[in-house]
């Protein structure tokens, strides 16, 4: 039985919601290691610019967000490119993290 676009579709936004969950974990897994050594956590994040590749999984990425953030949620802004350095990736993140 062949799939329909509609199927299609869904399922690229199914894969796409999953990869950009995953990448985000990550993304904060790896910012959360350079706080630790400067004896901060994510609460100590001030400001990032997230950039990513597509909006259509924008609740996915929010859900992760605030997972990773609890209730110290930073000035943010989010930014659609067309591509990143690795056409794999699918979101990158700039943070700014206050140490004392």
């Amino acid at each position: 039985m062949k799939n329909t676009n509609q199927e299609d579709k869904l399922l690229l936004l199914i894969i796409l919601t999953q990869w950009i969950a995953e990448q985000t974990d990550i993304v904060y897994s790896k910012i959360a290691s350079i706080a630790n050594q400067e004896n901060v956590n994510l609460s100590n994040i001030v400001k990032v610019t997230i950039y990513v590749t597509n909006f259509d999984n924008i609740e996915s990425l929010r859900a992760t967000l605030f997972k990773h953030y609890g209730s110290a949620l930073p000035a943010s802004s989010l930014v659609q490119v067309d591509r990143l350095f690795s056409p794999d990736l699918k979101i990158e993140v700039e943070a700014i993290i206050a140490v004392e």
